[in-house]
């Protein structure tokens, strides 16, 4: 099993987020929004002219993506500006719910099956929530790109560990070689066909800055576990009855080994 492990205590100097070409984004969410807007005019004006219920499941589709990128672009706009980091306790598996909510249509095109199982306490965490949802969003978008159609199932798992919270994210998809391991948080590396790299590159940063440890097992042909540590001094617990927590949880077991620096 090939590993890697990112500590949230060292913060590197490269950073997507400090490129150079960062100021450019204001110029391309403007240029984004002029095709976005079309698009959602175009979308409206064929919905009074579609009547085939699967047209009308792709077209809500095109119409929940389109909202989901014109809130992004709002989002980039925001993060142009020097606003206050809002650090308030959330719940992780309410986090995990929405990250799932909004990948929703990749897992329901590819077919993909989703098994769940959270801690019986409902773990509330101090942290940036927009961004850490946007860092476990790329983490599960990764994971469902990776694995085929009809045969995908992504595991999402959360536990305490000596008062620290472990998520794991877990494909069965192409696995990532030992060669590449190394590489995949680097601004601008990727191994997909068109793909830009970016994603694991913010989503590194994201973890760092909330003080978030990750480490990463792969294995070609056999799948990719992202493991998640949260600070040990950020959380709250409350505890839930198992009962009321059943349906959230798989018949499998989350793996014990969880080897993060925090």
């Amino acid at each position: 099993m090939n590993s890697l492990t990112i500590s949230p205590r060292k913060k590197t100097t490269s950073s997507v987020w400090n490129d150079p070409l960062i100021p450019l984004v204001s110029v391309l969410v403007h240029e984004l929004r002029n095709p976005l807007a079309n698009i959602m005019l175009t979308v409206h004006l064929l919905e009074s002219k579609i009547l085939d219920d699967t047209d009308r499941l792709y077209m809500d589709i095109i119409k929940r993506n389109s909202a989901k990128i014109n809130d992004l672009v709002n989002d980039l706009l925001k993060g142009q500006r020097e606003e206050k980091i809002p650090t308030e306790k959330h719940s992780i598996h309410q986090l995990l719910d929405e990250v799932i909510e909004a990948a929703n249509d990749k897992l329901m095109l590819k077919n993909i099956t989703v098994k769940k199982e959270y801690a019986p306490c409902d773990l509330k965490i101090k942290m940036d929530m927009p961004k850490i949802k946007i860092a476990l969003t790329n983490i599960v978008i990764n994971a469902i790109d990776a694995m085929p159609s009809e045969k995908g199932e992504l595991k999402l798992g959360t536990k305490l560990i000596k008062s620290k919270c472990a998520v794991s994210i877990q494909d069965n998809g192409n696995g990532i070689s030992k060669e590449n391991l190394p590489l995949i948080f680097d601004p601008y590396f990727t191994s997909k066909q068109n793909g830009v790299g970016v994603g694991l590159a913010a989503t590194k940063d994201i973890l760092q800055t909330n003080k978030v440890g990750v480490r990463v097992e792969s294995l070609i042909g056999h799948g990719t576990r992202f493991i998640l540590l949260f600070d040990n001094n950020k959380i709250k617990t409350e505890r839930r009855s198992l009962k009321d927590h059943q349906h959230t949880i798989a018949s499998n077991k989350m793996p014990a080994l969880i080897a993060c620096e925090a």
